[in-house]
């Protein structure tokens, strides 16, 4: 497979965790310059730019908290001076909370969240999408979980479900740009408990009945992202070996 994605502008969200490392090595391997963003942890969000840009690629980096809308403009701006307009954004951000149920979880926290990962991506896209439509196509990757679906605490499923709705009124909004917008909702794979995300092992119903890797996540990112896929817009394709069909 083709992608056509090399020189193209890549935004990463939470770049250091979770599947953020693995989608940042897919794309540099693709040829794509590369904005990593964490929220936190400059060491590793540095450790994983050093490896990205080992690929022959150039790659920039920020610690930015995506629900401070000053900072995601102080981002984007130092992304657009260094490696011009945003062509694809994977959005893999991600507040991670231990499981509670909806009586113990204090407000703050709840808000905190939600802040997190639901404003934080509406601040993100309010900005980035003029950018597609000026150059007329972009790329739209957001990532749910499994949780939005099949039920879990109250915090996980309702964030990750806000975020299909997000995609999918995006895909609607900017069809007409060629712009897509899709999301990716992984179900047990290898690293989420050390990621501090809901584990989901596998079971002996499952159509595959392993783990899944972060690999084969970042290579459906890649896939979705491509010039190739671009009649595929407003889906929420689940890499989680058949733990649930949509």
């Amino acid at each position: 497979m083709e992608s056509k994605l090399a020189g193209k502008t890549v935004l990463i969200t939470e770049a250091t965790r979770n599947f953020g490392k693995c989608l940042a090595l897919a794309f540099a391997g693709e040829g794509s310059n590369l904005m990593l963003v964490s929220r936190d942890n400059p060491n590793l969000l540095e450790q994983t730019r050093r490896e990205a840009q080992a690929l022959g690629v150039q790659v920039f980096t920020s610690n930015c908290d995506l629900s401070t809308e000053s900072q995601v403009e102080d981002m984007l701006g130092h992304c657009v001076s260094q490696l011009g307009s945003v062509q694809v954004v994977v959005n893999n951000i991600l507040f991670p909370l231990p499981q509670q149920s909806i009586a113990e979880i204090p407000f703050e926290l709840w808000k905190r969240k939600i802040d997190v990962e639901t404003t934080g991506s509406f601040l993100l896209f309010k900005q980035v999408m003029p950018q597609m439509i000026d150059q007329q196509w972009g790329r739209v990757v957001n990532f749910t979980g499994l949780d939005a679906f099949t039920g879990a605490d109250v915090m996980s499923s309702t964030t990750e479900m806000a975020l299909v709705g997000l995609t999918r009124g995006i895909a609607r909004e900017y069809g007409n740009y060629n712009i897509t917008a899709n999301c990716i909702g992984p179900g047990g794979i290898e690293n989420e408990e050390a990621e501090g995300l809901h584990s989901v092992p596998p079971g002996r119903r499952d159509a595959i009945p392993r783990w899944g890797t972060p690999e084969e996540v970042a290579f459906l990112a890649v896939t979705l992202c491509s010039e190739g896929a671009s009649y595929v817009t407003g889906q929420c394709l689940l890499a989680n070996g058949g733990k649930h069909f949509l």
